[in-house]
This record gives structure tokens, sequence and C-alpha cells, in this order.
């Protein structure tokens, strides 16, 4: 998976993108609070969820005191910020997936990206750009259940298999031929379903 999660120019179907921000205490508070807003409400989660280039997305705040050691005699860290990461998987080419991303999701984005340190802002998309790519983190791991596929195949699988399931429930008592007329229109109705499962 790391050629995948290395994947930074979009070239495969699961691309890696974390982003890390810092947050004064008082941005920390206010983000928080937004968080489980938009964790409590679920209809706040709608339109990125019905996003066919976004499999996941996700935030977190880790306070400036709160990062973890590996041991004890390892020092803790003295940072003057707490941390907001955005964590996201996506299908496609890093730009487009940046323009999508702030013209569809711009509100929350700006909602909980504007108490970050130098946030320009989701429109216009360059200056958001620019500041993603300066404090963007590559990742070294990445777990997809379905790296070969994108979230558009995978709902086109799922939509699929039912059509299938129909057809076996209602093909007991089919004569050979009804079936085979069965079959044709059921390949008809399926054939944009039909994806390819790989890196490409």
């Amino acid at each position: 998976m790391a050629d995948r999660a290395r994947n930074q120019y979009g070239l495969g179907k699961a691309v890696t993108f974390n982003v890390i921000t810092p947050m004064t205490r008082f941005g920390t508070l206010v983000v928080v609070v937004l968080l489980s807003i938009f964790d409590r409400f679920k209809s706040t989660q709608v339109t990125a969820k019905e996003l066919a280039f976004l499999p996941f997305v996700h935030w977190v705040v880790v306070k400036r005191d709160s990062f973890p050691r590996v041991s004890d005699s390892q020092p803790a860290e003295d940072l003057h910020y707490d941390y907001l990461f955005f964590l996201s998987t996506f299908n496609g080419p890093w730009g487009p997936y940046i323009e999508a991303f702030a013209d569809v999701l711009y509100k929350p984005l700006d909602l909980v990206w504007f108490w970050s340190v130098g946030y320009p802002f989701a429109r216009p998309v360059g200056p958001l750009k620019a500041y993603i790519q300066r404090n963007q983190i590559e990742s070294d791991h990445s777990y997809s259940a379905y790296p070969g596929a994108s979230v558009r195949d995978v709902r086109s699988a799922l939509e699929l298999r039912n059509e299938v399931e129909k057809l076996f429930q209602s093909s007991s008592g089919l004569s050979p031929e009804r079936f085979a007329v069965e079959f044709d229109r059921l390949l008809i109705s399926v054939q944009n379903k039909l994806g390819t499962f790989g890196p490409v």
C-alpha cells in the first residue's frame, strides 16, 4: 500500500491526503464544538457522503500537550499551537479533488479551517491550494478495503449485485428462452455498472 499512499499525483484509485494545521487555544475550543455538531447531526454530512470521489474524510484535533510519547525517556513536545488534522482519501488527481471539494464543501471547510493559522478561505481556490501544499504531509502507510476500486466502482458493484439477486429470485420458473431474454435485459440495464478493478 505504500506505493498508493505515496501516490500524491492521483495516478491510482486510492490516494491519501493529510493536512496538519496549527490552531490557537481559542480556535481549538471552537473547532471541537463544530466537529461535535457535525458528528451529532448526521444531516450535516450528507453532501460529503454523496461525493463520488471521496471514500473517506476525517477531522481530528490534537492539543499541544496530547502528542503521544513512545517511551518515558522521550522528552515531551514543547509546542506553541494545538493542531488540526484533516485526513482523507480520494479518487483521481490532486488538483481537481481540491477544486471540487472547495466548490461543494466550502462552507464547512471555512467554518473549521478558519481557526487554523494562515487559512486563506476556500474561495478562490488558488490560495487554498498553496495553503494545503504548505501543510500537507505524505502518508507512509494507508489502509483501503478496496484499493483497486473507486467510490463509484463500489456503488456500481452494490447496485449490480442487487440486480443480479433480483434476477436470481425471479428466474427459478423461467424457460431457457425466457431466461435468456431476462439476462439480456439485465446486461443492458447494468452495462454502465461494470467497472474495472485495479490501480488505474
